[in-house]
């Protein structure tokens, strides 16, 4: 296994506080099941978390098991829809139970754009010791083109075999000394469907699921190894934030990382599966 792909990965908390996936069947994670998820992580060197408040209970499970068993956690967290940003992180940090955070992001651009100097205030926060480093998540690649003359540490993208419209940017991030971090490797598990599973709008997918259905079969691989390779041996993104439902999950990620050399072979047919309609790669756009 190389050390340096378990560094790239990132562990996505949603799970730990809301009922989230398209493919999750079993709802929040217990708590004593986080506990082990973490733990595992930890010992396998993943020690970045993404969460958020927005993110039902997520922050204070994490809280209660940094308070109990580690401070080698490094947490990016994000603002929720609100102008008063100081009493928002400061209910993150004492949901967290530690004194800074790594990263504070932007959660909601739209709010961004309706309250613009909401900015400034998420700033000023690196200056008064609340965390290292600010940015956004973003879903649209034009949203970088609105703020791209700001400075920020790190951006937030959705990027996977089906949705790389971030893409011809990444060069371009890296350069300007930006951390990247890609999430919705696997499109809250919707790759993880059956092919014949996928009806209307998601039918499009079908021909190129059963392809990589075949590709894993044929290579002796996951699926998800497939999926999360891809991202991972982009040298443009700095971390993979991976959505965990279980300790098993977590165990089957960790051990795909060991399948990358036969991704590369298979790269550029890969970077042929993109889909450009954001119906289908963007989750916020689905119904339920």
């Amino acid at each position: 296994m190389d050390n340096l792909l378990l560094k790239k990965l990132c562990l996505g908390t949603a799970q730990f506080g809301l009922d989230y996936g398209i493919s999750n069947l079993k709802g929040r994670i217990p708590e004593e099941e986080v506990f082990e998820i973490l733990n595992y992580a930890l010992d396998n060197e993943i020690g970045f978390i993404d969460t958020a408040y927005d993110y039902g209970e997520s922050e204070k499970v994490i809280g209660k098991f940094i308070r109990r068993n580690s401070d080698r956690i490094k947490i990016i967290s994000k603002l929720p829809q609100t102008n008063k940003v100081y009493e928002a992180i400061d209910k993150t940090l004492d949901n967290l139970g530690i004194r800074k955070l790594y990263g504070y992001l932007i959660h909601n651009f739209n709010f961004f754009l309706k309250n613009p100097k909401v900015w400034e205030e998420v700033l000023r926060l690196k200056y008064d010791d609340r965390t290292e480093k600010v940015g956004f998540s973003l879903y649209y690649p034009e949203e970088y083109n609105i703020i791209k003359k700001l400075k920020f540490d790190i951006l937030q993208i959705p990027y996977s075999i089906f949705d790389q419209r971030f893409g011809d940017l990444l060069e371009g991030f890296k350069e300007k000394g930006v951390e990247v971090y890609a999430r919705s490797v696997f499109l809250q598990g919707l790759v993880f469907k059956r092919p014949e599973e996928l009806n209307g709008k998601f039918s499009k997918l079908k021909e190129r699921l059963v392809y990589l259905n075949a590709l894993a079969k044929e290579s002796n691989l996951s699926l998800s190894a497939i999926f999360l390779n891809f991202v991972v041996l982009n040298k443009n993104i700095d971390k993979v934030i991976i959505g965990i439902d279980s300790l098993e999950n977590l165990k089957v990620d960790i051990s795909s990382l060991g399948s990358y050399k036969n991704i590369k072979k298979n790269h550029q047919r890969l970077l042929e599966l993109k889909e450009t309609d954001e119906d289908i790669i963007l989750p916020t756009r689905w119904k339920n």
